[in-house]
């Protein structure tokens, strides 16, 4: 064997840079994502099936593991309005809401309740709208009928957090 790469020196460089590029290709991106997508888990589950349905301009990913209690699904959202006359901040909260609803609805029940916390943030060039639940009350949310009980329960169960500029009433009147 010794002898047959000495006679061909490039077919044993050859031989070197398959296997670079094999333990390289083991530890890039791509394989950690699919070695995350096929680890079982309610995030990645809850992951896999909101990749399915979102639309295609939302980001989704998962932080932290279930061991610890940290495990959280991310979602960013950008924030497209056409409709001028409503304030961006009421605007934002609006679609906060609505998909949260979509997020509640569209992901498995069993694996939403034991993912520790959701995350969605709203993002427009002028703020971003932030809002956090527990897994266990997005789940909830999926029963719920009315709209009233609906903006009920997220009053309740949403941390909301933003950044958009105030509108002064002052001024726009003048």
């Amino acid at each position: 064997m010794y002898n047959f790469l000495m006679k061909k020196p490039i077919f044993a460089i050859g031989i070197l840079f398959f296997v670079i590029f094999l333990y390289q290709f083991q530890t890039s991106d791509y394989m950690q994502n699919r070695r995350k997508m096929y680890t079982a888990a309610s995030c990645t589950a809850v992951t896999v099936r909101l990749n399915k349905v979102k639309p295609k301009e939302w980001k989704v990913d998962c932080k932290g593991t279930f061991a610890d209690n940290s495990d959280t699904l991310l979602i960013e959202v950008p924030l497209i309005t056409s409709n001028d006359k409503i304030p961006l901040k009421i605007a934002a909260y609006r679609e906060l809401a609505n998909h949260l609803n979509f997020v509640a609805k569209n992901s498995p029940n069993d694996n939403l309740e034991r993912t520790s916390w959701v995350k969605i943030s709203v993002t427009h060039p002028t703020g971003q709208a932030d809002g956090v639940i527990s897994g266990m009350m997005l789940a909830k949310m999926k029963t719920v009928e009315t709209p009233a009980a609906l903006a009920e329960h997220l009053k309740t169960s949403v941390r909301v957090k933003d950044n958009f500029p105030e509108v002064d009433e002052t001024k726009k009147k003048n």
